[in-house]
């Protein structure tokens, strides 16, 4: 097994607990696995950050806290990448999930080995080891089972909104939720691959103690609490937002800032609109065009992040319809220079601060994550 580690190991008096992270590689996954690993590491718990070298590699190469993961005290093990193909994405799938990086999904269930004998190295330095991974990675970890000394987390990076819905809807809706109008059918949305790899970590998570999931009970609290019926005998602990600010300046007084921030910093506050849809979205040229165009014709001043979608190997290069642009257009307008809009931006910044508010000391999601650390270390 290749390990590279960042710092020295402790010395050889045995630890009360280690934390082992195991991280599922979609970059969105890897950074949020890392962004939880610093703030246990802040807690003076040693932490071992777990993956293949690639995504070991990609998740410090685009990591927003460089300062933070300076000071934090984190082993990094680089696993051989196993091989896989690495398509590029099809803005014209029937299917919207990015179905491209399927290969790259199924080359993680080849970790399970190297993370076995990671498991088997580090229990005996610690009076407990507590492996937190994704919920995405339970198959690989499933030797937590054999070794007396490790318990398991499960890590759940999306909005617990979307992630319960889906999982009820999965289920076969079995019991009674207050279903939101208008709330769209999970089929369709995933394609018979990514059901069956995600069918295949639902046994191994039977066993997980608990989930960390990055929301706040600050704007997410009645989903948070509704997702303890899924499963009554599991721990939640809602310690989110994990990325709210960043410790450096982004690169301010300094050449390396993109031109379009000098922009923006001689913008008036608030009057900027930002278009992004992530890593793993694919449009077509038709969908450029027409959300071109409609940006255009709503008069707003806008940053529109475009992009090509992650391919499974980042390293190798270096919705379903079309939505008219006048749709686009009176979107933007409604949402950036109506009553109705200054509502709904009121809104969003009200959440804002409830969310800062929550990661802060005594907030609630700080609260939570004392109660995730006070767990471990009992």
């Amino acid at each position: 097994m290749d390990v590279h580690d960042q710092h020295p190991s402790h010395n050889s008096k045995q630890a009360e607990v280690v934390v082992i992270m195991v991280p599922f590689p979609c970059y969105s996954h890897l950074n949020q696995v890392l962004q939880l690993s610093c703030l246990i590491s802040s807690y003076n718990i040693p932490v071992h950050y777990a993956c293949s070298a690639t995504d070991v590699h990609q998740a410090k190469l685009y990591f927003n806290g460089t300062n933070r993961l300076s000071f934090a005290h984190i082993h990094f093990h680089e696993f051989p990448t196993p091989p896989f193909l690495s398509p590029p994405p099809d803005p014209n799938a029937p299917c919207k999930f990015p179905s491209h990086l399927q290969p790259s999904f199924e080359a993680t269930l080849l970790l399970r080995d190297p993370v076995a004998q990671l498991l088997h190295k580090i229990s005996p330095t610690a009076k407990r080891v507590v492996v937190v991974h994704d919920a995405l990675m339970a198959y690989v970890v499933q030797d937590t089972a054999t070794i007396p000394n490790i318990e398991t987390c499960s890590f759940n990076p999306t909005c617990t909104f979307s992630s319960l819905f889906d999982v009820w809807q999965m289920m076969g809706k079995p019991f009674q939720l207050d279903e939101p109008q208008g709330l769209p059918s999970v089929e369709g949305c995933y394609d018979s691959k990514l059901l069956n790899f995600i069918t295949l970590q639902i046994d191994f998570l039977k066993s997980t103690s608990g989930t960390i999931i990055n929301s706040s009970r600050s704007i997410e609290g009645t989903y948070i609490d509704l997702e303890v019926q899924v499963d009554k005998n599991k721990q939640i602990w809602a310690v989110g937002p994990l990325n709210t600010r960043a410790d450096n300046d982004g690169g301010k007084n300094s050449n390396s800032q993109h031109k379009c921030l000098e922009w923006l910093d001689k913008q008036e506050p608030k009057s900027v609109l930002y278009v992004s849809f992530g890593t793993t979205t694919s449009l077509t040229n038709q969908q450029i065009k027409e959300l071109a165009i409609g940006l255009e014709q709503s008069g707003q001043k806008f940053i529109w992040v475009l992009r090509d979608a992650d391919k499974g190997d980042i390293f190798t290069d270096l919705q379903g319809g079309v939505v008219a642009s006048s749709t686009i257009a009176e979107a933007v307008k409604k949402l950036m220079a109506s009553r109705e809009g200054e509502e709904m931006r009121k809104k969003a910044e009200e959440l804002g601060v409830a969310t800062r508010k929550a990661v802060e000391e005594g907030g609630v999601s700080r609260m939570e994550l004392d109660s995730f650390i006070a767990h471990i270390t009992r």
